[in-house]
């Protein structure tokens, strides 16, 4: 009989960074299924749940709140939970994020007791050193405790990774994040040109990108008000790829504040050519208040586009100061306005010193070297000696 394996994770769209976990699973002979919120966001799911049922994997609803850990929601979550465990007996269970790994090692400790294996991937625990001292000993406390329910922790940054040692878990792991597909990014050939006027960006305008949910925590309207402390801010404009969660008034607040300041702002929305518009950028930007890792920064790096970055947690992986770009306080509007202008006020020697540099270092958060670590880390804890 084959054995069976769970991923448990928050949104649909959240697949996309696991499809060479699940692959690896099956490899190993693990039949997959997947537990997650179907309904929370609308774009990445309408591609990802087809692609599951074409691999006849079988998936279930799980009303995650991922705000709240204590929201009545998680509450009927974690009644899903447990229905699907006792519907099914998993060998291995592996849940991704913070709230989604509380609820599922919550659910799934009986059955770790009869031998089924709990593995948690952090993707960027909720207190980082940037966080008061009332939050860090709330959240690192629940981390702790939780950890005890669990045989395996991966971590995607340095200090995620030094703080899950300090845990009860007998094993901590780190991995370059989920992997970068470089090939992906590299040798481009589009009309840059012809591109970047489809967002209303012409020859003279410095294109500022940021690719990734909209929301509080991605903290994008530090760089509109970055932009508008600007001399030039009519040089600028600042292209945005993504979407906010259902109810959202983010892209509002966004719109408002650019208005106010007179700052160029083009909303995007999803999109499925992030390569081709990252070869358009001419700085790209990150300024998460908390970030585990943010492979929209390692994908531009890929493209050759230097990042300005906050300094928290899984960006510092990446931009090294200087060299990939800069780092910059997630609250400081002025730190983020004068790394972006020494960017792009850069002598074009620096500048392709810069570009190159960036290939450079992306190279080293190859998918090649996350599907090897994860390999070895399921093989590890599951004692398996298959391929």
């Amino acid at each position: 009989m084959k054995k069976k394996a769970l991923i448990v994770v928050n949104l649909a769209g959240f697949l996309h960074f696991l499809w060479n976990d699940i692959a690896t699973l099956q490899k190993m002979g693990y039949e997959v299924s997947v537990a997650m919120n179907e309904n929370s966001a609308a774009g990445p799911n309408l591609i990802e749940i087809p692609k599951l049922e074409e691999m006849g994997i079988a998936h279930y609803q799980v009303e995650f709140d991922t705000k709240s850990p204590v929201s009545t929601q998680n509450i009927q979550a974690y009644k899903q939970l447990k229905l699907i465990l006792k519907t099914n007996k998993y060998d291995l269970i592996h849940c991704h994020t913070p709230i989604v790994g509380i609820l599922t090692r919550m659910a799934a400790r009986k059955y770790r007791k009869t031998g089924t294996t709990v593995i948690y991937t952090t993707h960027g625990f909720t207190f980082t050193d940037k966080s008061s001292k009332k939050n860090w000993i709330v959240y690192f406390t629940a981390e702790k405790l939780m950890s005890r329910f669990c045989d395996a922790i991966i971590t995607i940054n340095h200090e995620d990774y030094n703080n899950a040692k300090k845990m009860h878990c007998p094993k901590a792991y780190i991995i370059p994040s989920v992997g970068l597909d470089n090939h992906r990014f590299a040798n481009l050939r589009i009309n840059r040109d012809e591109y970047r006027a489809s967002f209303g960006v012409n020859s003279k305008d410095h294109m500022i990108l940021a690719v990734g949910e909209l929301s509080s925590r991605k903290n994008q309207k530090i760089i509109i008000e970055a932009l508008g402390t600007l001399d030039r801010k009519e040089q600028y404009i600042f292209v945005i790829c993504g979407t906010a969660v259902v109810n959202s008034t983010i892209e509002e607040e966004l719109k408002e504040t650019a208005s106010k300041l007179g700052v160029r702002i083009f909303l995007a929305g999803h999109r499925l050519d992030i390569p081709e518009i990252n070869a358009c950028a001419d700085v790209a930007v990150i300024p998460s208040v908390r970030e585990g890792f943010g492979m929209t920064g390692v994908e531009a790096l890929a493209s050759g586009v230097p990042v300005v970055g906050s300094d928290v947690q899984g960006i510092r992986e990446y931009v090294i100061p200087g060299k990939t770009g800069y780092l910059c306080d997630p609250y400081d509007a002025h730190q983020f306005a004068d790394a972006i202008e020494k960017i792009v006020n850069l002598p074009s020697e620096e500048r392709a010193k810069m570009v190159i540099a960036c290939k450079e270092k992306a190279k080293e958060f190859d998918i090649s070297k996350s599907i090897a670590a994860m390999k070895n880390i399921y093989q590890e804890v599951l004692c398996h000696d298959g391929e």
